[in-house]
């Protein structure tokens, strides 16, 4: 099972937390969550790895 959290990812106010059983899903809903939420146009492979190890960090 793999997860995502946005407030551990660094977007403090957001409590959307994410559970999928791949990283190929995982990643297509948290691209889709950013872009709608959070107006992230063209998520990068770079940005979404930053992203999972700070929510892994936490």
């Amino acid at each position: 099972m793999y997860e995502h959290s946005c407030a551990k990812a660094g977007a403090v106010g957001c409590g959307w937390v994410l559970r999928a059983n791949s990283e190929e899903e995982l990643k297509a809903k948290v691209i889709e969550h950013a872009r709608k939420k959070h107006n992230v146009q063209g998520m990068t492979d770079t940005i979404y790895t930053y992203l999972r190890k700070q929510a892994q960090k936490a």
